[in-house]
């Protein structure tokens, strides 16, 4: 009776001895918001095209697939990729046994006789193989494959990030050419106005203050050009490294997008299924957990298994008639090793403990990335609508300052008030337009993906051994 007892509790512990060491992961303390502080449809939104196709424009979409297959840094994060896979495998290996084939020949000769001996042998051998009393095994490869799955949600972070930076530098690109070319045609109007009046003035219908007033915008203007053509030059650059290249490339787009519709927010619980980082973040968790499973079965006694089978002849030709098998069974068990294994539990504990606040704030982080960039985009919106009023307003009021210069109603100081107001705002759009853009291409990374899955890796070769 007690042998039967024995059976069947030594059976549980081979099914079940895994779930008994692998520790519960407590997440009930994360508590999501029912919806965002915007007000939008409250529903389970899964995102699965990519977003810059909101956008439609073919050329952006032509420059995020340029570097997604040519980033240096994204390929870095798919080689770390394959070497995290080729981890798991190898890993995962250890639960099966492994048979090496064995052969030789020992030749044995004598000093003073003539008489040799050969002995051929050659047969195959499992070294050792553990017996996955406890899990351990199983433990190591599981924590080992949710690396794997990480590594893969890594590049998806990375692709993430990637298209954002490129649609971000892009646009940032256009908008410093559409400056440079205000600066420009500012800069050949100040010097129209530098010429009427220097005519004026020696017609004596104007001061020598006012020439001397509009010289100093001129130069001022003048002034901002450099400076608008070194960030140009500095949006190409940094342009073309996103895409891998050294050399700026050609870039016809010469307005910002059109902005297009809010896309759809769903609720923050659906960033748990869409966010990269925060599934990445969960594996890394599960991984722990599996660790700490491995440590505390590295405690416990283990079975270990090696045999042979082979054959020994004193010729080839009568190798593999006569067959001799090997069959060896091992127990160990930790008995004193310092605190070794204790400490390591301990460590792999204290990695739980740190993988679950790390996941709680990525949730936490994610979250609030979707409302910093809502809050960003709907008063950058407000900004801008204001700022296109003051324009309009600005116009009005240097056409009438001027009409009223010319008539000698007023000094030339205030239409070179009005000027400079009118032109520091006609920069200032653009720039407005384009950081209401920049934060369109931030609300779409917080809320995350599917696009992402569908990644392959450029160039990969898939080459079986």
């Amino acid at each position: 009776m007690r042998i039967n007892q024995c059976i069947i509790m030594i059976s549980f512990l081979l099914c079940n001895g895994c779930a008994l060491l692998k520790p519960t992961i407590p997440l009930d303390t994360i508590s999501l918001p029912a919806t965002y502080s915007t007000p939008t449809m409250a529903e389970s939104t899964v995102v699965e095209e990519a977003w810059w196709l909101t956008f439609n424009h073919p050329e952006l979409d032509e420059l995020i697939h340029q570097a997604l297959a040519h980033n240096p840094s994204l390929e870095q994060v798919w080689a770390r990729l394959t070497q995290a896979d080729a981890t798991a495998k190898r890993l995962g290996a250890a639960r099966l046994p492994s048979i090496n084939l064995t052969g030789g020949l020992t030749r044995t000769e004598a000093i003073n006789t003539s008489v040799d001996n050969n002995q051929w042998s050659g047969g195959a051998a499992v070294p050792s193989y553990e017996l996955d009393l406890w899990g351990r095994v199983n433990a190591v490869q599981a924590a080992a494959q949710l690396d794997a799955e990480g590594a893969r949600l890594a590049v998806e972070t990375a692709a993430m990030s990637l298209s954002t930076e490129v649609a971000t530098r892009w646009h940032s690109l256009i908008a410093r050419r559409m400056e440079l070319a205000i600066l420009r045609e500012q800069l050949e109007a100040n010097r129209t106005s530098l010429e009427l009046i220097e005519l004026r003035f020696r017609k004596s219908l104007s001061t020598g203050l006012a020439v001397l007033q509009q010289r100093q915008t001129v130069e001022a203007t003048a002034a901002l050009i450099p400076l608008a053509e070194r960030a140009e030059r500095a949006a190409e650059l940094e342009l073309a490294a996103l895409l891998g290249k050294t050399e700026p490339i050609a870039i016809k787009s010469t307005a910002l997008c059109d902005l297009p519709p809010l896309p759809p927010l769903g609720i923050p619980a659906t960033l748990l299924e869409q966010r990269p980082d925060v599934q990445r973040a969960r594996t890394a968790l599960d991984a722990a957990s599996w660790r700490v499973a491995a440590a505390r079965a590295d405690r416990l006694p283990a079975i270990r298994l090696s045999g042979r089978i082979e054959s020994t002849e004193s010729s080839a030709e009568e190798l593999f008639d006569n067959w001799l098998s090997t069959l060896v069974g091992s127990v160990s068990a930790p008995l004193f090793d310092a605190g070794g294994r204790r400490a390591a539990t301990e460590r792999a504990q204290a990695a739980l403990r740190e993988a679950v606040a790390t996941y709680r704030a990525t949730v936490i982080q994610a979250i609030n990335e979707v409302e910093q960039a809502l809050n960003l985009e709907q008063t950058q919106a407000t900004y801008t609508a204001a700022l296109a009023v003051r324009l309009e307003a600005a116009q009005q009021a240097y056409d009438e300052a001027v009409s009223r210069y010319r008539n000698g109603a007023i000094e030339y100081t205030t239409v070179l008030f009005q000027l400079n107001t009118l032109q520091q705002l006609e920069r200032l759009e653009i720039s407005a337009q384009a950081d209401q853009i920049n934060y369109r291409i931030n609300l779409s990374k917080a809320l995350g993906g599917h696009w992402m899955k569908q990644l392959e890796e450029p160039g990969e070769s898939h080459e079986k051994n």
